[in-house]
């Protein structure tokens, strides 16, 4: 077992009260763990490294540290049980997750569970030495801030989002109060029997928040499945019920999305699916229905995208989901669990992180598109940087080329109307046969009908 390292004879990084930064690092293999205690101790902090988290913990809870690098891969604890029990003790103190390998989900759990930043090998030194002092400079800003507002200080004794909550929830980090309140509301309507109804703006992520609201059961035998305009009708529904049936299922939870833009066939499925009527009739299994809709109900039924039927029942339990905008204090979380993924698709060995101007843009942004929006941006970012530092000239350069592919795509739908209303207007002129008005184009009629059927 590897004890507290030597103390170089240097200068050393200094914090306001002229002593010098000190780091725990944990990592079982010695020859990777020595690798890090000569990369910290040359960039001049105090370093303690050990190898066995049960110790680490332990010198942990009685010592002061500014900051901890860990392994993930450990006997009797992993990187993310070591790094939730020391955020329980000091939720104060920024760690950072240093591994070999990681899946995509634990990765994404381990920044929404509060890691401050995650490393593969091959290691960058440079981009872990800038997060590194980041992170720190963060913690110090926020100390100096808990001393004279409450809750700030609060908020240090109950960092992580499970623990303010009290369970678990992974579609927004919950630091806003608007994303707080409403992931305890929804909380609340956990219990819903029939019909829930989700409002949120366009390009809300509504399926991930009902894999939250999914997680809120310990029934292993409850089931959810989720409906598109595309794969909403009779026949996939029944499917499902069997599925579910034969998976022995105490419950089945349809997740209806973009209800608003269904057929009106689709919405009479919609209507009649939770109260167990016509072809859905003789499970012997609860069947219940979540609707998502993006607009006001009220508006909804205005403007007759809803009828009074499922007007009436979708206005029975509802829960809003926030705009992007009112959630600024998640959204640069939200931003670097989304770079995780998008690092993944472009084959980028490092992951991208944002600078302070990046960081800044992205809270104050309007995001009329939420969760979508956001996601296209990061992509977009990454896909540029290829592993790189993420500032803000990168993102306004993603912003543009998102603008001039949404407009070239409005364009040819525009087009494609346009195109299909002069046909139809034609086959008009010529007395509603298709084959008179194919000569007026120079095309066959095949074309023609083809055209007028898109």
């Amino acid at each position: 077992m590897k004890s507290t390292r030597r103390k170089r004879k240097q200068r050393k990084k200094r914090n306001s009260y002229g002593m010098a930064y000190t780091v725990l690092i944990l990592d079982d293999d010695e020859d990777f763990n020595s690798l890090l205690t000569d990369i910290f101790e040359q960039a001049d902090y105090v370093v303690a490294s050990l190898t066995d988290p049960i110790e680490a913990v332990e010198v942990f809870t009685h010592t002061d540290y500014d900051l901890v690098v860990t392994d993930h891969k450990m006997p009797e604890m992993t990187g993310a049980e070591f790094m939730r029990t020391i955020k329980g003790i000091k939720p104060e103190v920024p760690v950072v997750m240093v591994s070999g390998y990681l899946e995509n989900d634990m990765i994404r759990e381990l920044i929404r569970d509060g890691v401050g930043g995650v490393f593969l090998k091959p290691l960058n030194i440079f981009s872990l030495l800038e997060r590194t002092s980041e992170l720190i400079e963060e913690a110090v800003k926020l100390k100096a801030a808990a001393k004279t507002n409450p809750d700030v200080s609060k908020a240090f004794e109950m960092d992580s989002p499970d623990a303010k909550l009290g369970f678990r929830f992974r579609s927004f980090p919950c630091k806003s109060s608007a994303s707080s309140d409403f992931a305890e509301r929804l909380h609340s309507f956990r219990n819903f029997k029939l019909a829930l109804t989700l409002i949120g703006g366009p390009g809300t992520h509504y399926r991930q928040i009902c894999e939250d609201l999914a997680g809120f059961y310990e029934d292993t035998a409850d089931r959810f499945a989720y409906f598109s305009r595309d794969s909403f009708d009779e026949s996939k529904l029944r499917a499902a019920l069997e599925t579910a049936k034969a998976d022995d299922a105490s419950r089945l939870t349809c997740v209806l999305l973009s209800v608003e833009d269904m057929s009106p066939e689709q919405k009479q499925l919609a209507a009649i699916l939770p109260k167990a009527e016509g072809p859905f009739s003789g499970y012997a299994y609860d069947i219940r229905v979540i609707y998502c809709v993006s607009g006001d109900l009220d508006d909804l039924y205005d403007e007759e995208l809803i009828d009074e039927h499922l007007y009436i029942l979708m206005g029975t339990a509802e829960v809003r989901v926030p705009r992007l905008k009112d959630c600024s204090s998640d959204i640069v979380l939200m931003a670097q669990q989304l770079v995780v993924q998008a690092a993944q698709k472009v084959g980028s060995q490092n992951t991208p992180r944002f600078d302070k101007s990046a960081r800044e843009f992205l809270r104050n942004y309007d995001w009329p598109t939420n969760y979508a929006g956001l996601t296209e941006r990061v992509d977009s970012a990454v896909a540029a940087t290829q592993g790189g530092v993420i500032s803000i000239d990168v993102l306004r350069t993603a912003e543009k080329e998102l603008v001039e592919e949404t407009i070239s795509s409005r364009y040819e739908v525009l087009l494609k109307d346009a195109r299909k209303e002069l046909v139809n207007s034609a086959i008009i002129m010529f007395g509603d046969d298709a084959s008179k008005a194919a000569p007026f184009f120079g095309a066959d009629t095949a074309s023609i009908n083809s055209i007028i059927n898109k």
